[in-house]
């Protein structure tokens, strides 16, 4: 049979075991997995036993995809823990069409019925309802939900349920430690936030994070990232005597954000911490009836949320607006913006009124059913149009007046600067602190550097060390090596063959290394991130790096890429993104490199017999308690090299255990450093046994000092 027809009967064999089970089980693992049982009543023929990239034979992924059928049919349910069971309809199912043909025929006749019920629902969202700009808003949205429905309504913890945190004893606490307190004279928020809830129960701490959290969910990774959001609140919940972990799904939510919240937001957390807790405080002053009155009409939250003391801070309150009524209320945030753009769009409902957010709205639905889908008004072709239109009646969003000794945060869009270099860092590539603190500096000066050097001298290392120590992990570093076919495609993007579940070849555009580190820095503008290129100069630079020469020297200029699709917005180089290459000059010299490559880089040079590297082998010896024999055998072996750049590093007599076995170092000289030197000296008529060779140097050190650095290198 076809494959097709072997699926056909699949289907049927798979409810039929299920219906005997109606406890559930799980399809593909476990030992009570049925896939199993289905497939040997009916084996996979000819190309159905192919594997594919998920793991599933071609015979299960089609069985897999049918299973979807069966579930719009409400035949079949599958729970979160992977069990499947066939439903009441599904066993009668069985009964009505007793031909597995006729059974698959209707389920996939019940799943079109469904699509089309789908798409008259998704016509009366689009006129009802604003829609989510992008599935970056929709998570937002759905992390926002527990801040709704646990914390307002309930009174419970978001992070951990169970907890009653959103009520008053919890909030008195805040607002006596917090909002009617004296501000501590020193520290970032953060700190002083220890300071302030130190003698708060850990419930109000918990709280605490939670409202942190609640401020800090909706606003863009371009502005505060995904890092920089998880520290903030993950150093409020280590303040608990007993801390409580983020829910993942609002971890996950913290990689995106719904808007841009201008400067006040950024830089004064106090304020906008101050108003929720005067939110909060309000609210549960609310009588139960006053309070589903709000949470059920978001013309009644606006006004609420307008009506709390303070500052006017209009951002921040039209946060707190949207995050609660997202369906009926824009995630336009900035005054100046929501006139402007109510202004520009004004003619789809004919004329404005008093009420700019009830307008937006209107508007928002109209162009919803033109468009067929959701309007995002920071993209073309939105964009253009509102941004044109001449604005000299705007007032700008007015900025919370800093009071004096408030909390006010420097703002989060700035990169943190580069942690100096200390004594950790020096004592793991012996090597001073100073030297490495000037590489340091360089690299954050110009963004981009390549240490340069013979063999050995830990150029790879000394470069991934330097990218850790800056990026603060090794999770946010990417290290790749250079050879003479990578290309462009391997480095940034390109397209690339892969196997759809239908068995055809398509080809998809697939992100390279240097794409996805772009993709983390940019979310996370605060943060450093470094890309380490090994063995820069054995690649075709310009092949390459194409058009990113230019984004090297002008990180801040748009340019667009050589896959861009029509209308895709131009690419920028973003300024918290650092490359560290790493070149042998055994290999290729630096005055052969590309010049627009030399111009965009500055060169460090790693060389034996310079400093540091000339010192980091005795100091290595020291600290494994090592004679000092081997650096003297290489600084021997070095000073009959003529050419500086072939002359032997370090690492090759720094085993990783810090310790030479009985033998090793002649096996290191025989089998690491004796081939180096004679490839270096084919052709010639150079003795290297006996020239470098291990007891020949230890002869010639017998009767002579110790070999020096030549002065004139």
């Amino acid at each position: 049979m076809s494959a097709a027809e072997n699926n056909v009967q699949r289907v049927r064999l798979m409810l039929e075991f299920l219906a005997h089970h109606p406890e559930g089980l799980p399809p593909t693992s476990g030992p009570e997995a049925f896939f199993p049982q289905v497939f040997s009543q009916v084996p996979e023929e000819g190309s159905e036993s192919t594997q594919l990239k998920d793991g599933l034979s071609r015979g299960e992924s089609n069985l897999m995809w049918s299973s979807v059928d069966l579930v719009k049919a409400g035949w079949l349910e599958k729970s979160g823990t992977g069990v499947w069971k066939a439903t009441a309809p599904g066993v009668h199912a069985l009964e009505d069409y007793p031909d597995a043909q006729g059974l698959v025929a209707e389920a996939r006749n019940r799943y079109n019925a469904w699509s089309a019920l789908t798409s008259r629902q998704k016509q009366e969202q689009l006129s009802t309802t604003i829609v989510a700009v992008d599935k970056n808003e929709e998570v937002v949205r759905q992390a926002a939900l527990p801040f709704v429905e646990r914390g307002l309504r309930a009174g419970d913890s978001v992070f951990s349920p169970g907890r009653p945190v959103w009520q008053s004893g919890s909030v008195d606490d805040l607002r006596s430690v917090f909002v009617d307190a004296p501000d501590p004279e020193s520290g970032n928020f953060v700190d002083k936030l220890k300071v302030q809830m130190a003698d708060v129960s850990d419930d109000a701490r918990l709280l605490m994070a939670e409202l942190v959290c609640w401020q800090l969910l909706p606003i863009s990774p371009g502005t505060i990232g995904e890092r920089a959001k998880t520290e903030r609140v993950q150093a409020l919940l280590g303040y608990m005597d007993h801390p409580v972990q983020i829910p993942a799904e609002i971890a996950r939510a913290f990689k995106n954000g719904t808007f841009n919240p201008g400067p006040a937001m950024s830089n004064n957390l106090y304020g906008a911490l101050v108003m929720i807790i005067q939110l909060l405080d309000s609210w549960l002053k609310q009588t139960d009836d006053e309070k589903e009155v709000l949470l059920g009409d978001a013309w009644a939250w606006r006004d609420f949320v307008n009506d709390l003391p303070g500052h006017s801070f209009p951002t921040q309150r039209n946060s707190l607006t949207y995050i609660v009524h997202p369906l009926r209320i824009s995630s336009i945030v900035s005054e100046a913006h929501k006139l402007a753009i109510r202004d520009a769009f004004i003619g789809e409902v004919g004329e404005g009124s008093a009420d700019v957010d009830r307008d937006l709205l209107a508007i928002i639905l109209k162009l919803q059913q033109k468009a067929g889908g959701p309007v995002g008004f920071y993209a073309e072709p939105f964009a253009h149009e509102w941004k044109k239109q001449p604005q000299a009646d705007v007032v700008p969003d007015p900025e919370p007046e800093p009071d004096t000794g408030l909390a006010v945060e420097t703002r989060a869009t700035l990169r943190r600067p580069f942690r100096a270099a200390d004594a950790t860092l020096a004592e793991s590539l012996y090597i001073d602190a100073d030297w490495l603190q000037k590489q340091l500096d360089l690299l954050e000066r110009r963004g981009q550097i390549i240490l340069y050097g013979p063999p050995g001298t830990g150029k790879t290392f000394v470069a991934m060390t330097l990218a850790n120590h800056v990026a603060g992990d090794g999770e946010y570093t990417e290290i790749v090596q250079f050879h003479p076919s990578y290309t462009y495609e391997d480095f940034f993007q390109g397209y690339r063959p892969v196997t759809t579940e239908a068995g055809s070849l398509t080809y998809e555009l697939k992100d390279g290394p240097l794409r996805r580190i772009v993709e983390q820095a940019r979310k996370n503008p605060e943060f450093s991130y470094v890309l380490v290129i090994d063995e820069i100069n054995r690649g075709n630079l310009a092949k390459i790096f194409g058009e990113l020469y230019f984004l090297l020297e002008y990180r801040d200029r748009p340019i667009k890429l050589q896959y861009s699709r029509d209308g895709e917005d131009s690419f920028v180089m973003p300024a918290n993104l650092f490359l560290i290459g790493t070149m042998n000059t055994s290999d290729r010299s630096i005055a052969l490199l590309d010049t627009a490559m030399r111009r965009r880089f500055s060169f460090v040079e790693l060389h034996p017999a310079k400093y540091p590297i000339d010192a980091v082998l005795a100091r290595w010896l020291d600290r494994h308690g090592l004679g000092k024999e081997p650096a003297d055998l290489l600084a021997l072996a070095n000073a009959q090299i003529g050419a500086a750049d072939f002359r032997i590093g370090p690492s090759y007599l720094m085993p990783k255990d810090g310790l030479f076995q009985p033998g090793q170092l002649e096996d290191i000289w025989e089998y690491d450093i004796l081939p180096l030197l004679t490839e270096h000296h084919y052709g010639e008529r150079i003795d290297v046994e006996g020239t470098y060779g291990l007891e020949a140097l230890r002869v010639r050190m017998k009767t002579s000092p110790p070999a020096t650095a030549d002065p004139a290198e």
